[in-house]
């Protein structure tokens, strides 16, 4: 397991979130539940905390992905958090708390998902969360964070974020575009942040093509590759999407949005997310 050493700054966070993470790590301790960080914030953990790279989009929203086995055990940590530790829950999504004027997405996967990988939680709102890759990405040697010299605690891959938020853009895309912009961002910087990984483990792809971004796109597909064949479905759903937005160039809604990003063409971000497929294809 990777660990690393970053601070509040790094991370573009005040260090006003401190006592919010204790209370939560309490709350996690108290019933045994693992988590990992995932969304935006895992993104900056890698861009600005890790390689120096300030993001293009900022956030205020901290997600978490916990381990739930038992649905019980999900409402004793949100009634405990709540009674004990002064988070306020909101009318408007089951899943959100709030302390010290910091909004924290608890997502809950394992056991207590459906068979379409939903879950559905007392509350009132929004009650339902579709959680695909979650496990998936849990179960792929998570690397560690120590955040401020008193926090440790997993967070997302690269691959597992992108695949988290492709599938997140997929299941609302009227309402997800800044996930596409997320993953544009992660695309343009991937070589860089993972240029050690590329060097020693996929050298094949400089035989052929000479564009260091088209290569990193390439090499995060086989990434991600890996984590979305633990599960047929999974796979097949990412497949999918990437048909979906390479298959016919003036209906790629995922490459019309990385326009806004780039600055470039739709064709130009086309050719890109064929590499992601081919990566993840091959």
């Amino acid at each position: 397991m990777s660990s690393y050493k970053i601070n509040y700054e790094q991370l573009r966070q005040q260090p006003e979130i401190m006592e919010m993470l204790s209370a939560l790590e309490r709350g996690f301790e108290k019933f045994g539940i693992d988590f990992y960080l995932v969304g935006a914030v895992a993104r900056d953990v890698w861009m600005s905390g890790i390689n120096k790279i300030a993001p293009r989009r900022t956030t205020g929203d901290i997600d978490f992905a916990v381990l739930i086995n038992d649905k019980g055990l999900y409402e004793q940590l949100k009634e405990y958090l709540v009674k004990e530790e002064n988070f306020q829950p909101t009318r408007e999504n089951a899943f959100v708390l709030i302390k010290d004027n910091t909004e924290v997405d608890l997502f809950p996967f394992g056991a207590i998902e459906d068979e379409d990988r939903k879950v559905t939680v007392q509350g009132t709102g929004y009650t339902t969360v579709h959680v695909p890759g979650f496990k998936e990405v849990y179960e792929a040697n998570l690397p560690q964070i120590e955040l401020g010299g008193s926090h440790t605690f997993k967070f997302s891959t690269l691959p597992g974020i992108v695949l988290l938020k492709l599938l997140a853009w997929d299941d609302r895309p009227e309402s997800r575009r800044d996930d596409i912009k997320d993953i544009s961002d992660i695309l343009n910087h991937f070589f860089d942040m993972y240029d050690n990984e590329i060097w020693e483990n996929h050298h094949d792809l400089f035989e052929k093509e000479a564009d260091l971004k088209l290569i990193a796109a390439k090499v995060m597909g086989r990434e991600m590759k890996k984590i979305a064949v633990r599960n047929e479905k999974l796979y097949s759903r990412i497949k999918g999407i990437l048909n979906t937005n390479t298959d016919y160039m003036p209906n790629s809604k995922m490459a019309a949005i990385m326009t806004g990003y780039f600055g470039n063409t739709i064709e130009d971000n086309v050719l890109l997310l064929q590499q992601l497929k081919q990566g993840f294809t091959e």
